[in-house]
């Protein structure tokens, strides 16, 4: 079955200028398309997008574009670079954004992102992308995105300040090869069993207020109580 990726390479560098982030997204996607998967790749920082938690904010705003994209992918990776050993703004904003579609349910709660696929993708010439990939693998599964094993890919340098990932060769380190190939057929295999046999509505449906839930266990508990009679 055709699956289709949204990649966003959150750099923070507005395109053409060469991204280290989008070289190890475009070893992503190399596996990604060996798989028959549909990819498209945005630069987040060549879009207006300002700050905010809402889904769309207004005249200029063009987060809208790519939510769209996003809401028809079954694939979503988000590349960033690590920043004083955390995630970058950037990849910070579109966590943030993402936020506003907790504003939004299907019939019986589930978030828009329920049934699609979530992956990350960190590069940087420190330490942190432990910290980068946790915190958006835990966010993208609270949006309702589905995290399957080995769901990130990462390359780092030595400690301290040096080269990045295309000067220092990153293409070729072993390491961040199979993990990008681990994260790669990993979502997919996933996506697929989604798109086959989605998360079905029961669990998600919307709880009861508390207060008449409390109310139900009270009569509950009341009626186990009382007695049988004899000529029960």
């Amino acid at each position: 079955m055709k699956l289709k990726a949204v990649l966003l390479n959150c750099t923070l560098k507005r395109s053409p200028a060469v991204s280290n982030t989008q070289a190890l997204m475009d070893i992503v996607i190399g596996h990604l398309q060996s798989l028959d998967v549909e990819c498209e790749t945005l630069r987040v920082v060549d879009y207006n997008i300002p700050f905010g938690v809402e889904s769309d904010l207004g005249e200029g705003d063009e987060w809208p574009q790519i939510l769209e994209k996003i809401l028809a992918a079954d694939i979503l990776i988000v590349g960033m670079s690590i920043w004083f050993g955390v995630r970058c703004s950037v990849a910070q904003m579109v966590i943030e954004r993402l936020d506003g579609t907790y504003d939004s349910t299907n019939d019986v709660g589930q978030y828009p992102m329920y049934n699609k696929v979530g992956g990350v993708v960190v590069t940087g010439n420190e330490d942190g992308a432990h910290a980068c990939a946790e915190t958006t693998l835990f966010n993208l599964s609270h949006l309702g995105f589905t995290i399957p094993p080995n769901a990130d890919t990462y390359w780092v340098g030595d400690a301290g300040p040096g080269p990045s990932f295309i000067d220092a060769g990153g293409e070729t380190h072993p390491y961040t090869l199979k993990t990008a190939g681990w994260m790669a057929h990993n979502v997919v295999h996933l996506a697929r069993i989604l798109k086959e046999s989605p998360i079905p509505p029961e669990g998600n449906t919307v709880p009861k207020p508390a207060a008449a839930a409390a109310s139900d266990m009270r009569g509950r508990e009341k009626r186990m109580a009382s007695p049988v009679s004899e000529s029960a």
